[in-house]
């Protein structure tokens, strides 16, 4: 189990609004790493309280009236057919503008990370493994090559 996490601005109640009428403001930073260029081709998905918003990578200020929202951000593909999706319950306040940051992951059949800046590069390892096994792999393959050469 997770110990609690600390009472954050993005996750506590907000007190009762002091003027009717104050709008707040969602910016959320859609990222994606720059080994996954292809990524761009995809327009990110928004969704708020089960309504999809206008999506695009980078900043996207959404103007929102004060209350509770839960985002869910994710890639439409076809197989899966959602990459890395990622959800966030926030209280928006009268007058607040809530910057939270969505990274898409490295790899399609992880979670996307969605919170606070900075988040994590979810799929990493498994990239990172997805590399180094072919190229030490190479490596083996032309130390073998070398050895053989050189007794010849």
């Amino acid at each position: 189990m997770h110990p609690p996490s600390p009472l954050t601005p993005w996750s506590r109640q907000p007190p009762p609004p002091s003027s009717a009428g104050a709008q707040a403001h969602l910016v959320l930073d859609v990222k994606r790493h720059w080994l996954g260029f292809m990524l761009a081709m995809i327009t990110p998905k928004i969704i708020l309280n089960g309504y999809q918003m206008l999506g695009r990578w980078g900043l996207n200020t959404i103007p929102l009236p004060p209350g509770q929202y839960h985002v869910h951000v994710h890639l439409p593909y076809f197989l899966p057919a959602q990459i890395g999706p990622a959800d966030l319950t926030v209280w928006l306040q009268p007058g607040m503008a809530l910057e939270v940051e969505y990274r898409a992951p490295m790899w399609a059949y992880s979670r996307g990370a969605l919170g606070p800046a900075p988040q994590p590069w979810n799929g990493k390892g498994f990239i990172i493994a997805l590399l180094a096994i072919p190229g030490g792999l190479v490596l083996l393959l032309m130390l073998i090559v070398v050895a053989v050469l050189s007794l010849g």
